[in-house]
């Protein structure tokens, strides 16, 4: 292979070598470089250091959003076991008040008992003295019915009659002299 200045082979693949062309995309390379780094560089560098930023207060913040999930855990669960004892408080003075609702109607419950038992038996008192009356008068009256019915057939016979108005008048001068002695008894009384 001869070496000719600029050519790098022969053949199907011939490749020259151009300084000229060369210096050229060097120079335009340097130039697309210093103009990435001066302009394009710095607001990527600030952009990246936003980004940074963001993602340093992002942390941050789930830092302090998982410090505060972790109180709001804490508090949840004291609050679900205050609840919880309230409620078994609770379910304690239910129990108690019921049972003491209870005791008191079955006091209330015996004491109406009590009552209609008395009342019962005042009202069968009642009963039984107006019967023991109704039969007493009714016996009172069966018995002066029946002995008004004997006193006619024994007064009918004139014998009857005759001892009757005896009788009768004997009683009524017993009666007038008790009169006098009564009376005489009330004025030695009186005097």
């Amino acid at each position: 292979m001869n070496h000719i200045s600029g050519i790098l082979a022969e053949g199907p693949y011939h490749i020259v070598f151009d300084w000229k062309v060369f210096g050229s995309q060097l120079f335009g390379f340097v130039v697309i470089i210093v103009l990435t780094v001066k302009w394009i560089v710095p607001p990527v560098k600030r952009l990246m250091a936003r980004n940074q930023d963001n993602v340093r207060k992002q942390l941050e913040e789930s830092q302090t959003a998982t410090e505060r999930l972790t109180k709001a855990k804490q508090s949840y669960d004291s609050a679900m076991a205050e609840a919880q004892s309230e409620l078994e408080r609770m379910r304690v003075d239910a129990r108690d008040d019921a049972e003491h609702i209870i005791a008191q109607m079955r006091e209330a419950a015996a004491g109406e008992v009590e009552r209609v038992r008395k009342q019962g038996r005042d009202q069968i008192l009642q009963l039984r003295r107006q019967l023991i009356r109704d039969l007493q008068t009714d016996l009172t009256t069966a018995m002066l019915d029946r002995t008004e019915e004997k006193v006619r057939l024994k007064i009918t016979t004139v014998e009857a009659k005759s001892e009757s108005i005896e009788r009768f008048l004997e009683e009524l001068e017993t009666l007038a002299n008790g009169e006098h002695a009564v009376r005489r008894q009330a004025q030695s009384r009186w005097n």
